[in-house]
């Protein structure tokens, strides 16, 4: 028993200050969100920001952004997306944003404000796509 309690408190999330926060992600903050950072927490592979606006950022734990959700119905703009992705996205889907947006290793996974999800190629082919509500 005590090797298992050891083995979850060196997995578990400590809060540390958005001071300590990768340049990387601030940057990314700053020029994306704009928006005060209420709390940080990190564990040994990633960072958990959660902004005051009710967005929630995973980093990685080199600083770039992995999974963007937005907790209580505040849409996003594609902005940091690359423009073909963004493009696509915007072409096929007008006057909508972003709830979720999460970057797999071959794809996108992005939940939208009208109720559908896309799977989405990093060359900007839709892969799938269907409701989700």
């Amino acid at each position: 028993m005590p090797i298992f309690v050891f083995f979850t408190y060196l997995n578990a999330d400590i809060m540390i200050s958005p001071d300590n926060l990768p340049d990387i992600s601030k940057e990314f903050i700053r020029k994306n969100f704009n928006v005060p950072i209420g709390i940080v927490q990190k564990d040994k592979s990633s960072y958990e920001v959660y902004l005051s606006n009710g967005i929630e950022i995973e980093f990685e734990i080199d600083g770039t952004w992995k999974e963007i959700e937005s907790k209580i119905i505040s849409p996003f703009e594609f902005n940091f997306l690359p423009p073909n992705i963004a493009d696509v996205i915007k072409n096929n889907f007008p006057n909508t944003k972003a709830l979720e947006i999460e970057r797999k290793i071959s794809h996108y996974k992005i939940k939208l404000n009208n109720g559908v999800k896309i799977y989405i190629d990093f060359n900007g082919t839709i892969l799938q796509k269907k409701l989700d509500y």
